[in-house]
């Protein structure tokens, strides 16, 4: 029972853990194209 108790948050944190670095990475990509289009924008 105990073993079960303790699972659970381990479980938790690790799909928290990855659900966060999946929204972080897609942020960055986002801030990324928004880089280069102002890149564009200021050299043509």
């Amino acid at each position: 029972m105990n073993q079960y108790n303790s699972s659970i948050p381990k479980f938790i944190v690790s799909v928290f853990l990855i659900v966060t670095g999946f929204f972080s990475s897609t942020i960055k990509a986002q801030e990324l194209k928004l880089m280069i289009k102002i890149n564009e924008a200021v050299f043509y």
